[in-house]
């Protein structure tokens, strides 16, 4: 039997219905499931910002893994003008 409660570092909702079980979850109180209900809740998860977090904790497990959306860095590529290297900054501009 493991004892699971709704993540507290979730901040879109402060409680889950399980229709399966027919129970509600809060991040207060404990909730005891079989082993077999805990292996289906702890796939579930919510985006939140750019982290997606698992919506329930075990008590024994700790918060479960924490994913960033963000961890792909995008690399920008230099644009090279070449108008921009064929005038020195020293030039004179004319003016129409």
């Amino acid at each position: 039997m493991k004892y699971i409660k709704v993540n507290p570092y979730i901040r879109v909702f402060d409680s889950v219905r399980d229709e399966k079980l027919d129970v509600i979850f809060d991040k207060i109180n404990w909730v005891e499931v079989k082993d077999s209900e805990w292996n289906r809740l702890k796939e579930a998860q919510t985006k939140q910002g750019d982290l997606l977090l698992p919506n329930f904790v075990e008590k024994t497990d700790g918060m479960g893994e924490i994913k960033n959306f963000t961890a792909a860095e995008k690399v920008e590529e230099e644009v090279l003008d070449d108008e921009w290297f064929d005038n020195p900054a020293d030039t004179e501009v004319e003016e129409e």
